[in-house]
């Protein structure tokens, strides 16, 4: 158990983490990711860099672990508790993760096509955790290393689908697309599990 010392400590950083995450998602939404520096985010955090500097490497980390989060809450957010593997539930999937890279890029303004750090680690990453949750419950007895296979493949290719939705500026609706892309989405995972839905 944590003494009172290391509990204020504890809340001292994560408030701190917070200040400097807020006041970079303003700043980006204001001036977009490529014209702010630490130095702004610092002042609009009111700390200093070495303190930044104690939470992050750059701001291209802080830009990493802000998408990180906030996709994190997206999804718990959009998704009901408890939702399992198939193929509608893949599509409401696909659906947030085209939403949410719909928004960022509306709300961080890139100044060129390249504008935006990558990210899609962190964001294929939270997909893959709730894949392979799913396929888990599904398959309890399954081998791991074809779940967590399959679970990647399937990541990857929801993030690829929704990406493509979202550079098409909505050209399609959303559930439309998602009504399309996820029967093939749940093929291929199914392939990599090495078994056919019952």
């Amino acid at each position: 158990m944590l003494s009172n010392d290391a509990k204020s400590q504890d809340l001292r950083v994560r408030r701190t983490r917070l200040m400097i995450e807020e006041a970079f998602i303003e700043l980006v939404q204001e001036k977009g990711f490529q014209s702010i520096t630490v130095q702004d985010i610092t002042d609009r955090a009111m700390v200093n860099r070495a303190t930044f500097y104690d939470h992050f490497t750059d701001k291209y980390g802080l830009f990493e672990y802000s998408m990180r989060n906030w996709f994190k809450q997206t999804l718990e957010n959009k998704l009901p508790v408890g939702l399992n593997y198939g193929t509608s539930n893949l599509g409401l999937l696909i659906e947030t993760l085209g939403e949410f890279l719909a928004t960022l890029h509306d709300h961080c303004r890139p100044k060129n096509p390249n504008g935006l750090p990558a990210f899609d680690e962190q964001v294929v990453d939270l997909v893959t955790e709730l894949l392979s949750q799913w396929l888990e419950e599904r398959r309890p007895g399954n081998e791991t290393s074809s779940l967590a296979l399959a679970a990647t493949v399937g990541a990857w290719a929801i993030y690829g689908a929704a990406r493509h939705w979202s550079s098409q500026k909505h050209q399609e609706p959303i559930k439309s697309f998602t009504a399309r892309v996820a029967p093939m989405i749940v093929t291929l995972i199914e392939q990599g599990e090495g078994s056919a839905v019952s």
